[in-house]
């Protein structure tokens, strides 16, 4: 799987849009921290695509609480991580494409970081990066 991806595209856009896709299936103890570890990113042109996965928990109620206009959340049943991710990547209208797992988080600026540098080397399509390890505690 890719972590920090570029459509194909040569318009250099000041502040392009980021498709965030968390394919999310009965994460209830988890997907509130990963939402939020998405809106209170320092890049803010963003929009959220959550495909719940057919979840039997809370999830979706939490989902749902947001009320926030950049968040999309899409129901389906349950297919799998990869049917998820596809989904929410055929719906992605972004310049740029990250995934993130219902029971990770992303640092703050991650996606400031990301942009500029793929915005400073044009010829990258993919990037990555390190990853901090956590558990249920955090």
């Amino acid at each position: 799987m890719f972590d920090f991806l570029k459509r194909h595209s040569d318009k250099q856009i000041e502040e392009p849009l980021l498709s965030v896709i968390i394919p999310s299936y009965n994460h209830e103890l988890y997907i509130g921290e990963a939402i939020e570890s998405v809106l209170h990113q320092t890049y803010k042109n963003l929009e959220l695509i959550i495909i719940d996965d057919g979840s039997a928990d809370r999830s979706k109620e939490i989902i749902q609480s947001y009320g926030e206009e950049r968040i999309c959340l899409i129901e389906q049943e349950n297919q799998g991580a990869h049917a998820a991710i596809n989904k929410g990547l055929a719906l992605a209208k972004g310049e740029y494409l990250a995934i993130l797992n219902s029971d990770d988080v992303f640092h703050t600026n991650r996606f400031e970081v990301m942009i500029k540098e793929m915005q400073k080397q044009p010829q990258y399509e993919l990037l990555c990066s390190y990853i901090q390890v956590i558990d249920s505690k955090g």
